[in-house]
């Protein structure tokens, strides 16, 4: 004889009829059956209002989800995990903010991105440091680092770059053939020209950046102290001292990835000139309360000079207070075309100084005009031209302290 299946529902109902049935007390039914009266009265409840439809299993969800986020905006998370897949989720509640939207929680994200199929299961993370070490103000330290990239063609290059302290804010990035002290001072004039100059400078043990560990100084360090920057150096073996750029490496190797390979070092310029503008202006830092590296840098620079940095055509004050320069720089007077001469050079400063006397501080091969307290040129100058044409001026000046 076949056995008859029994549905749960039946089950439940002769429980329910079992103390009627066998006279028995519900208390003794209840324990021959391993269920709480508790239980016995909800469903007796049921079966009275609703028949044998009242027994059926129902869901165990809430009726409501007051923390449920909307379904619009959980479609929107997706396609933003979606179209930029490193984007996690504190990425994307900055990218939100951003956009004018009241966000929800870090975790929300997560758990939506993970409810969505978006992220893979990850294995626990070592604690974060509880202590974070960075500079008050902008410019009082940079770092400097080299990093070796692959081209199209898997020949090995270098990337020299260097960052700000405060700020995270990449001043240059300088692809190179070798990790020489020559490419290293070359990314360093890249970034003082255009930033003037900081107090300190931090790098690693290479060879390239020192040779304390050798018993001689390197061509960098030397243009260092003629430039009047104290140059600091990390423990051997230790690269969490300049973890700022370690991690700035793994974003840009991830965005060279996902942009590259360059064909050759002008293509690999190009692409960290893209990099630059994206990492500074664009991509929000969360280690700097995720404002953009760019906005950090001006609120930094505002607090010593109680001002963000000045445009280059803003008015300046024409009184020159000496004390604030070195005793080597020079008084020069613009001509009417805009020009001063220096060194058998002729630089151009432009029109709108006509008549103005300026202040030239040479730092090393740098060339620095000053304007009272306003930088208004940085130049590496071209000596085997007799003029230094303005060509294309950065987008903002930078007050330079030179007195130490």
């Amino acid at each position: 004889m076949a056995l008859r299946a029994v549905s749960l529902v039946e089950l439940k109902l002769g429980v329910l009829l079992e103390p009627e049935r066998s006279g028995e007390s519900i208390a003794a039914v209840c324990r021959r059956n391993g269920i709480s009266r508790t239980s016995y009265y909800r469903y007796r409840r049921r079966y009275l209002a609703e028949g044998e439809e009242g027994l059926e299993e129902r869901s165990r969800k809430p009726h409501g989800s007051p923390w449920q986020i909307d379904p619009a905006l959980e479609r929107q998370i997706c396609e933003l995990r979606t179209r930029h897949p490193r984007w996690g989720a504190r990425r994307i509640r900055s990218e939100l903010v951003r956009a004018g939207i009241s966000p929800p929680a870090v975790s929300t994200i997560h758990q939506a991105l993970k409810r969505n199929y978006l992220v893979a299961p990850q294995p626990p993370r070592r604690p974060k440091a509880k202590k974070r070490f960075e500079r008050e103000v902008s410019n009082d330290l940079w770092q400097i680092d080299a990093t070796r990239v692959l081209l199209g063609d898997e020949t090995a290059v270098w990337v020299v770059d260097l960052v700000d302290d405060h700020a995270r804010f990449l001043l240059a990035a300088v692809a190179c053939e070798a990790p020489t002290s020559e490419a290293a001072w070359a990314g360093f004039a890249v970034a003082a020209a255009e930033y003037g100059l900081p107090r300190q400078l931090l790098s690693d043990n290479g060879t390239c950046f020192t040779g304390r560990l050798h018993g001689n100084e390197v061509v960098f360090e030397r243009r260092l102290a003629e430039a009047g920057v104290e140059l600091i150096n990390s423990r051997p073996y230790h690269p969490e001292t300049l973890g700022k750029l370690e991690r700035l490496h793994r974003t840009l190797k991830e965005w060279l990835q996902d942009e590259g390979p360059a064909d050759d070092l002008a293509a690999l310029q190009a692409l960290l000139d893209r990099f630059r503008a994206y990492y500074n202006e664009e991509r929000p830092h969360q280690g700097i309360g995720d404002l953009t590296p760019a906005e950090r840098y001006e609120l930094g620079f505002e607090l010593v000079h109680g001002a963000p940095p000045v445009r280059l055509d803003a008015p300046a004050d024409p009184q020159t207070s000496d004390g604030r320069y070195p005793a080597h720089s020079m008084l020069r007077r613009v001509s009417a075309r805009g020009e001063i001469s220096f060194e058998a050079m002729c630089i151009q400063l432009g029109r709108r100084w006509k008549g103005a006397t300026v202040r030239v501080v040479t730092l090393g091969e740098l060339i620095h005009v000053y304007h009272d307290d306003e930088l208004i040129r940085a130049l590496v100058p071209d000596r085997s031209r007799r003029h230094q044409s303005l060509g294309k001026r950065p987008s903002r000046s930078r007050s330079l302290a030179l007195t130490r």
